[in-house]
């Protein structure tokens, strides 16, 4: 098997910083004491952050399966449809988010769909922006939960 050119290494660990992002949520959350708060506006950020990484799973999933597909619009979820299991969507979304990402191909990642405004963006664009909202509100919700 042919070793990975530099660029292609190069590429991949920067892949591999944006899923590291994704993975490091969790923990951090939890040593916030997620799981211990009824703050509706924790959860309901939380719940934001969970329908959007099912989003991205979507995009991604239609992305790699079609040739340049033309995606709507993703729908944020009601503020106010938080439940007990919040926390365990969050970590059942995460865990798929990070599975898919972890057994994308570099071709995978450079593949491009039009997005809801007719821009063409790729997987590594999209990926990248998610984990820029991600972080924006895990830490506003470790802000809300330490404050």
């Amino acid at each position: 098997m042919p070793t990975p050119s530099r660029r292609a290494r190069s590429v991949l660990d920067a892949f591999r910083e944006l899923i590291d992002e994704l993975l490091g949520a969790p923990a951090t959350l939890r040593a916030a004491g997620v799981a211990d708060t009824s703050d509706p506006a924790v959860l309901s950020s939380l719940t934001l952050v969970t329908s959007r990484d099912w989003a991205l799973i979507d995009r991604i999933q239609t992305t790699i399966r079609k040739d340049v597909p033309l995606l709507k619009a993703p729908v944020d979820p009601d503020p106010t449809a938080v439940s007990a299991e919040t926390v365990d969507e969050f970590d059942r979304a995460r865990g798929e988010l990070v599975s898919l990402l972890m057994n994308l191909t570099l071709k995978d990642w450079e593949r491009t769909f039009i997005d809801w405004n007719g821009r063409e963006i790729s997987v590594a664009d999209d990926v990248e922006n998610h984990v820029e909202f991600d972080e924006d509100q895990i830490d506003s919700i470790v802000s809300a939960l330490q404050g």
